[in-house]
């Protein structure tokens, strides 16, 4: 593999970015022992650093050292920060935890998505799932777009679209993005696909089917734009 180059290994260095950012700004209504999230976010990055530069077959990147570390660091960030019982916020708080989360399911999801194989396709760094939509209606205040919500099993999304096609029942690919805010509703991910069978309803969509715009996103994601 190209890896210092592949974009699975590019958006994970920005999850570990935004993750370091966010608990240096820490102003969530709850305690975090930062020295330690920060202790760990730096181990996730110096494994994934020397997975950068390894140009490593993905079998061999799949059993590695560096990437379980990875994956534990994550695990153990996401047991440090979270609390038993999430307490209601507001305004930025909600954007912060948004990009935490997003940022973990990067990090938790990067083995799966190494699996998918050598090749560098920019669809392969996000998860992008089948989810059936469970509610649309007009956003408040805004013209031409659409709060929606979509689900696959026990996952559920706030996804916000422009899409006036969109429709209760439909199965979409949903690109898991950074959460972007409209009109005070985080946006958790995108429609990235027609409507679709039923068959791909929780399971990752295949690059086929998806939009251009999931590509697009990507590229600049990683390009800092």
């Amino acid at each position: 593999m190209d890896t210092a180059n592949d974009f699975r290994l590019l958006v994970a260095e920005d999850a570990v970015a935004r993750l370091e950012r966010r608990i240096r700004q820490w102003g969530m209504p709850w305690p975090v022992n930062k020295s330690k999230a920060l202790e760990l976010v730096e181990r996730a990055r110096k494994a994934l650093l020397r997975l950068k530069y390894s140009f490593l077959p993905s079998e061999m990147i799949l059993e590695s050292e560096e990437l379980k570390t990875i994956v534990d660091s994550a695990v153990q960030l996401r047991a440090l920060i979270f609390p038993e019982v999430m307490p209601k916020l507001e305004g930025s708080r909600r954007m912060a935890l948004a990009e935490i989360r997003y940022s973990l399911i990067i990090l938790l999801g990067l083995p799966n998505r190494i699996r998918l194989g050598e090749d560098n396709h920019p669809e392969w760094a996000i998860d992008v799932v089948g989810v059936k939509v469970t509610r649309v209606e007009e956003l408040r205040g805004a013209s031409n777009l659409y709060y929606t919500r979509a689900a696959a099993g026990n996952i559920a999304f706030t996804i916000v679209t422009n899409l006036r096609e969109i429709r209760e029942g439909e199965v979409r690919a949903a690109a898991i993005l950074p959460p972007v805010e409209f009109h005070g509703v985080i946006s958790e991910a995108m429609y990235a696909s027609e409507p679709l069978e039923e068959k791909y309803l929780g399971k990752r969509v295949p690059r086929r089917l998806l939009s251009p715009e999931v590509k697009a996103q990507v590229i600049r994601l990683v390009s800092g734009k």
